[in-house]
């Protein structure tokens, strides 16, 4: 068989699929569609004490210093109370909501759990403190944490930063694996160690 007719078989094959794909209902999209965030408003999210969450010292920067106060003691961890119980949230979740730096600030001051969709290779060099990798690329076993989580808690993905959707697609998941309260940093890790903002190296 010629060349010539090989790319004519090629050329008409390549049509009667796309065509097929076209006119599929369940046809898979040529172009996947942007994923539009909807971002909380800042006055959403309703100041908690303090005194319900606890002060890792070790771990408090310069810019924590500014609102946290100094001689504030540790709380003992048995007395601590879960994320869903000292945060109260207004947002109605019919999906995943974005939020930005200062909420997210405010979400991690909260005790609220932070999953880095990102690999493992890139968590170890550096994520946010006490963040939990759950990798979006990443196989099965990683998803098995989940299994620990209440479905009512408050969960808050991110990954690099603005030209990352690993954060979205994970939080993505998450929402429609049950979990009701999911929020993706936008600005991730990036935004993260430009703050400098309390951070931990290695696989934990």
């Amino acid at each position: 068989m010629s060349k010539k007719n090989i790319y004519k078989i090629l050329i008409i094959s390549s049509i009667i699929g796309l065509v097929y794909n076209f006119l599929n209902p369940n046809g898979v999209p040529l172009i996947r569609e942007e994923r539009k965030l909807t971002f909380v408003e800042e006055e959403n999210l309703l100041p908690v004490d303090s005194s319900t969450f606890s002060i890792d010292s070790n771990s408090i920067t310069k810019t924590d210093n500014d609102v946290l106060n100094k001689d504030e003691k540790k709380i003992d961890s048995t007395s601590q109370k879960s994320s869903n119980e000292i945060l109260t949230v207004k947002e109605n979740f019919s999906k995943p909501l974005a939020i930005k730096i200062d909420k997210a600030y405010q979400l991690f001051k909260q005790g609220v759990k932070f999953i880095d969709a990102r690999m493992p290779e890139e968590f170890a060099e550096g994520h946010i403190k006490r963040a939990i990798n759950i990798p979006f690329d990443g196989d099965e076993s990683y998803r098995n944490v989940l299994n620990s989580f209440s479905k009512e808690e408050i969960l808050v993905t991110y990954c690099s930063g603005t030209d990352c959707d690993l954060s979205i697609l994970l939080g993505d998941e998450l929402f429609e694996k049950g979990f009701k309260k999911v929020y993706i940093f936008f600005g991730g890790w990036n935004d993260w160690v430009e703050r400098n903002y309390p951070i931990s190296k290695g696989s934990e």
